[in-house]
């Protein structure tokens, strides 16, 4: 196994266990919030349709992720569906990482399509997410499958 192929392996795990994570926080399943910030850098930088923020402290990246799974909450959503997910290793301590992902209620009716971009670095504890890059579709009916990533 090559030196990147190990990085990417490595990456696709660690990302398996946040997402994991994010969507049992997600549908209430736990309520430890914390929890994140095994995959949470901070600080942490957060670019999305809101504009560029930098999130400094723990309290700021647990704010953004308090934000982000409380309408998920409330939406009674379920689940998400990973529709595609790309890792490229940038070297041993960084990985670029882009996924599209379709969020589901309980019903099974599609919230909504979201894309997101990744930069991942490798710390001393661990891979975390340094910069972190979202785009929400809105519900199907309004999402345009090109330019969501």
């Amino acid at each position: 196994m090559s030196a990147q192929d190990s990085v990417e392996s490595e990456v696709r795990g660690w990302y398996s266990a946040y997402f994991d994570t994010f969507v049992s926080l997600a549908t209430g399943q736990r309520g430890d919030l914390d929890a994140l910030l095994d995959f949470y850098g901070v600080p942490m930088t957060i670019v999305s349709d809101g504009g560029y923020r930098v999130l400094p402290t723990r309290e700021a990246v647990l704010q953004f992720a308090h934000d982000a799974i409380d309408p998920l909450l409330r939406a009674g959503y379920a689940g998400t569906d990973l529709l595609r997910l790309d890792i490229r290793p940038l070297d041993s301590y960084a990985a670029f990482i882009e996924g599209l992902f379709s969020r589901r209620d309980r019903e099974g009716k599609e919230i909504d399509h979201a894309g997101a971009a990744y930069l991942a670095v490798k710390t001393g504890e661990g891979w975390r997410v340094a910069s972190f890059v979202l785009r929400t579709a809105g519900p199907p009916e309004h999402a345009s499958s090109e330019g969501v990533s």
